[in-house]
């Protein structure tokens, strides 16, 4: 992190005729493409407005050990956890829907306490350590995991879905979102019942 952070004020001390090496510099460094799944547990707010944080953290750590093993068995690695949510990336958007169909699956079938909502992008953006990551495919998946996906949804952008191979097992329904003031198409995954 430490020498991501020392490019980043690299970039903000330099000049005009120096930023685009720089810039350069760092993507060639820490730039990824990849699928990226953002998860969010739903009813955060209301649930710990109504139980208290304490009953509401063991459920974020239930959730933690039901998504960590699963984002492993499908190729992808937890970037990180943060409050209710979790940020994985995957090499493919076939295997960042899998892990998100499996984790709703695991929740339904282990009769889960908590459900959650997911968003998946895919694209370059910029990966630190495997421990945070920034650019637009990180906003667009946290936004729709977070802000737009309803509860036990998951939601592909039109660059995720144009990345899935064509033998995708699963249906997608096509709609058109709202996600910080621009319009966005999203698929649905419809689960297999």
């Amino acid at each position: 992190m430490q020498a991501f952070l020392a490019l980043v004020d690299r970039l903000n001390a330099a000049g005009a005729g120096e930023r685009p090496g720089i810039e350069a510099e760092i993507w060639e460094r820490f730039g990824v493409e990849r699928a990226l799944l953002a998860l969010d547990m739903s009813q955060f707010s209301l649930s710990v407005r109504r139980s208290g944080i304490l009953p509401y953290l063991g459920l974020i750590r239930r959730m933690q050990a039901v998504t960590a093993p699963i984002v492993a068995r499908h190729g992808g690695t937890v970037i990180k956890y943060l409050a209710d949510n979790m940020i994985a990336s995957f090499p493919t958007a076939d295997e960042a829907a899998g892990a998100a169909l499996a984790i709703n699956r695991a929740i339904v079938e282990g009769e889960e306490r908590f459900t959650v909502a997911m968003g998946i992008d895919y694209g370059r953006f910029l990966l630190v350590d495997e421990a945070d990551c920034y650019g637009d495919p990180v906003n667009v998946a946290c936004k729709l995991g977070e802000d737009v996906a309803e509860s036990g949804e998951v939601l592909l952008t039109a660059a995720a879905r144009a990345c899935l191979d064509p033998s995708f097992p699963h249906a997608l329904r096509e709609t058109t979102v709202s996600v910080s003031g621009i319009e966005v198409h999203v698929f649905a995954v419809e689960a297999a019942r």
